[in-house]
């Protein structure tokens, strides 16, 4: 946003773009008001909001628990009625996971459907930006108006816009849904029993079937996110921060600290960014990865090609205690935390995470994925388990 000050949830970086990204060029063209921006885990390294150097971000849901990340802020901003919508990014799962813990609608647009420009690289090739807003509807409006191609990002010149908010309109007719049951089975058993009473509703409209499908490559599908995340953002680092941020690169790399510790992060943060070196090194596990990445393209288009939507949790938990997600033996893995949305950052497929019940009074969500395009039909679906529970 030009003119403001952002971190990134550093304390070491410093930047005031001098230009909007073309997101907030849209948003700003449609008559959208700012109000602020959001705290997020540093360098988008984070699943829960704790990892902020301005402080923790807090679940205006449930006050114990933390409001998932990296795009934490701008879940609790619209959980908190601070906004109607919100912008954040998600690699791993980074807009859905929030949307999920503060029981909010989030959105993954199909990879590249909505421009980057403007927008500071964790994983150049898993990199989303999407959407957070309190209603289906508002997702929606808001995706209309930031999506289509972007003439400084020729690699967007594809991408079509969304004619998302009056697919709203079109009734839902005949659909197949896929339940890929390996997503369910990572999940704890209230949150699957959760997760199946909503399919079960959804099942229960007319012309709505509901088959389950094997999906062997979703105990893989998380190691592979986070290898391409950590072995791309070194990259970033090492080649003078952010080389595909759409020609604005310069102003960015002149406010980009000299080091990764002087970035002020995390120290966990830190680590991580080490491994991505080590990976880097070792650039067979990089090809490994992709080896395996495309193998999880192939096993959705396939199930795709079976059924109109999957269906699966958005996260296999409901929104954890502060200090509960870590890498100590008796913590939830960050992994774990990911396991139903990184596929789809590997695949670039539309998702969308909508409220669909609680656990003990904490939100769950239930992520809708279409085929790459399809992110109308996606919200359309998922508008009709928004209405479900009205």
């Amino acid at each position: 946003v030009r003119g403001m000050v952002h971190q990134a949830g550093t304390g070491g970086l410093r930047w005031e773009p001098t230009a909007d990204a073309t997101v907030v060029e849209r948003l700003r063209a449609a008559g959208a008001e700012f109000v602020g921006s959001t705290r997020m885990d540093a360098f988008a390294l984070g699943v829960t909001g704790e990892a902020c150097r301005s402080g923790q971000t807090a679940n205006p849901t449930v006050d114990s628990a933390v409001p998932g990340g990296s795009s934490s802020g701008s879940g609790a901003a619209v959980a908190a009625g601070l906004a109607d919508a919100a912008l954040g990014t998600d690699t791993g799962g980074s807009v859905r996971v929030p949307a999920a813990f503060c029981a909010v609608v989030g959105i993954k647009p199909t990879y590249d459907r909505v421009p980057r420009t403007g927008v500071r690289d964790l994983a150049p090739t898993l990199d989303h930006v999407g959407v957070l807003a309190r209603d289906v509807g508002t997702a929606a409006r808001t995706l209309d108006a930031v999506a289509g191609a972007d003439p400084l990002r020729p690699a967007t010149a594809a991408a079509p816009g969304t004619t998302a908010r009056d697919a709203l309109e079109e009734p839902l007719g005949r659909l197949r849904v896929g339940v890929p049951e390996r997503f369910v089975d990572a999940a704890g058993p209230a949150v699957a029993a959760a997760f199946e009473r909503a399919v079960a509703d959804l099942a229960a409209r007319p012309g709505v079937t509901v088959e389950r499908l094997g999906f062997p490559e979703h105990g893989t599908a998380e190691t592979v996110n986070q290898v391409h995340t950590l072995a791309e953002f070194a990259a970033v680092i090492d080649r003078n921060w952010g080389p595909l941020d759409g020609g604005r690169s310069r102003e960015m790399r002149h406010a980009a600290p000299g080091s990764i510790a002087e970035a002020d992060v995390p120290e966990r943060v830190e680590g991580l960014v080490e491994t991505g070196r080590a990976l880097n090194r070792r650039g067979d596990a990089y090809a490994a990865a992709w080896d395996a990445r495309r193998r999880l393209v192939r096993r959705t288009q396939t199930c795709l090609s079976r059924v109109d939507v999957l269906a699966t949790p958005t996260a296999p938990i409901p929104a954890p205690d502060f200090g509960a997600v870590g890498d100590d033996p008796d913590q939830v893995s960050p992994g774990r935390v990911l396991a139903n949305t990184a596929p789809f950052n590997c695949t670039g497929n539309p998702a969308v995470s909508v409220p669909c019940g609680d656990v003990g009074g904490r939100p769950i969500g239930l992520q809708v994925v279409a085929p790459l395009g399809e992110d109308e039909l996606a919200l359309r679906v998922a508008r009709t388990v928004q209405n479900s529970r009205e």
